[in-house]
């Protein structure tokens, strides 16, 4: 590994309601040691300490979108890094700093109405009840460009920039009228590389095709199962994707029976997500499980 290294530690990998692989959660860390979570479901808490990680260990978060099993944990990660301190890090409430928080406009505004009824009751240091908001909690980082509305009211697209972390939370088609973002994460090295986060999605073939040169690897949702109305990105539609952009493709938020059909994934050349799995962002390369 190179000092441009960067490197994704899959927390979670499995889907909505998966026991055996745990809720979306990964750690993506940067060649400047900084330390980011990308999505938080509702087992990330105990995903973390597993990990030997606590809530101080980390910079930023970045969110898809707003379903529980992405978003629950934020909860307790704003809660106790507001009121503990841990690690050498002060609590927010005694001027620590807060962890930064990377989403998309819409989806921070649906965020907001899953955690307001909690964050919205707090208090100060005197210890008087005070009225909370998102940014008591955490430095919500503002884009620095945007792409116009295409078929949704909100942005295709916002970039953003922090602490040497650069990406792009572009719109992709899971529920009907709900705001749910991928990410295009830059890469150190040449220019115009990045790693792709699904976020979920169904599986957009021609966005897939466009990217794959510039991208060392997706991680891409993935059921197995046949459901009427389909969100996730359906193995049927992987199938029929070319060798090279299969080869890329890491198969992640699967259902607890995906040794089922791990052997038939994997001889068409996709890798499949587990707990515990580290990628080389800018290889593309699994470094370990």
């Amino acid at each position: 590994m190179s000092g441009d290294c960067v490197t994704l530690r899959v927390l979670g990998a499995g889907a909505a309601f998966s026991r055996r692989y745990g809720t979306t959660c990964s750690l993506l860390t940067l060649a400047s040691g900084e330390r980011w979570l990308i999505d938080c479901g509702r087992q990330a808490p105990e995903q973390l300490w597993r990990a030997g990680l606590s809530w101080h260990d980390i910079t930023g978060q970045l969110l898809t979108h707003v379903h529980g099993d992405h978003a629950y944990g934020l909860e307790e990660f704003a809660f106790v890094r507001y009121y503990s301190d841990g690690d050498g890090v002060p609590a927010v409430l005694s001027l620590g700093p807060r962890p930064l928080l990377v989403g998309h406009s819409a989806v921070l505004s649906e965020l907001w109405e899953v955690l307001g009824p909690s964050l919205r009751y707090r208090t100060d240091k005197a210890g008087n009840a005070v009225q909370g908001t998102l940014d008591d909690y955490f430095e919500v980082v503002a884009p620095e460009s945007s792409e116009r509305p295409l078929e949704s009211a909100w942005n295709h697209a916002e970039a953003f920039s922090a602490r040497g972390l650069h990406v792009v939370a572009r719109e992709t088609k899971h529920v009907a009228g709900k705001p749910s973002m991928c990410f295009e994460i830059s890469l150190p090295g040449a220019s115009n590389r990045i790693a792709w986060w699904s976020g979920d999605s169904v599986v957009d073939v021609e966005r897939l095709e466009r990217l794959e040169e510039r991208t060392t690897i997706f991680f891409h949702d993935c059921t197995f199962a046949a459901v009427t109305g389909q969100v996730h990105g359906a193995f049927s539609d992987f199938e029929r994707l070319r060798p090279s952009l299969r080869s890329k493709i890491v198969l992640m938020h699967h259902e607890d029976d995906v040794e089922r059909y791990r052997a038939r994934a994997e001889a068409l050349g996709f890798r499949v997500c587990m707990p515990g799995d580290v990628y080389d962002l800018v290889s593309g390369q699994r470094l370990s499980r």
